[in-house]
């Protein structure tokens, strides 16, 4: 049977939300911390690629936002609590919702005040692309649609072209780090024609991650033994060089 790499983690999330829901005046830095603590305890990796943030778990907070939103239905039963906490994902997904409508310059204005910066950039951009990705792993969309999504932010933020393909690389390198934690692909050749199709399948043929940025998802996020990848990913030694484009994660 397929295993699912994701259920340990989903049922720490809904502790945690049940932790939250019946806790009073909680800001959004002491909910990060709670799910910090929580993850550390059941030693669970958040969501990422190469880079580490010191706002990682202030970005992991959409995991709580999709799954109190989607799978548990929290935001209908306590509205104000998820206005309060998840401002920013339900402000990302308003946005998501204009691109989807080809309202590309009212998404740009949207956007805008959601920005730590004030204004729209990479960090803002892989932020928003976190919560449809958040949704498609965890089975609350489809590929098809986040592929849709990926196309429409290149299109409202052209300028943001290299930010999107980096999320293309960090999708497809999740993805198949995740199908080796489920033991589905086992060789090379298997590797390397997902990651084809995967590329082909979100419309950006040309665009895929080097088996170094999957090797490091497999082993930070999903936990696979170096001896296991070493037979499935063209890898040579540990990768000692500075983080590059593929950094970008949300």
């Amino acid at each position: 049977m397929e295993r699912n790499p994701y259920r340990r983690r989903i049922k720490i999330l809904v502790e945690v939300l049940n932790t939250i829901i019946h806790e009073e005046d909680l800001s959004r830095k002491e909910v990060a911390d709670i799910l910090r603590r929580a993850y550390e305890k059941h030693k669970i990796k958040p969501l990422k690629g190469k880079a580490t943030p010191p706002d990682l778990y202030d970005k992991e907070l959409s995991s709580l936002y999709v799954i109190g939103r989607y799978g548990l239905g929290l935001d209908d039963e306590y509205p104000d609590l998820f206005n309060k906490l998840f401002y920013l994902e339900e402000g990302f997904e308003r946005v998501i919702e204009l691109l989807k409508k080809d309202k590309y310059e009212e998404a740009r204005e949207l956007l805008k005040p959601l920005s730590s910066s004030g204004v729209v950039d990479s960090n803002t951009i892989a932020r928003m692309l976190r919560v449809p990705f958040t949704k498609l792993l965890f089975g609350f969309t489809d590929e098809e649609e986040f592929a849709t999504i990926l196309h429409r932010v290149g299109r409202a933020f052209p300028e943001e072209e290299r930010t999107v393909k980096n999320y293309v690389k960090f999708y497809i390198a999740f993805k198949i780090a995740e199908e080796i934690s489920k033991g589905l692909i086992r060789s090379k050749g298997f590797k390397e024609a997902m990651k084809k199709a995967l590329a082909l399948r979100l419309g950006f043929p040309r665009v895929m991650p080097s088996d170094e940025y999957i090797a490091l998802i497999a082993r930070e996020v999903f936990g696979v033994p170096s001896s296991v990848l070493g037979k499935i990913l063209s890898i040579e030694t540990e990768s000692t060089g500075k983080p590059g484009a593929e950094a970008t994660s949300g």
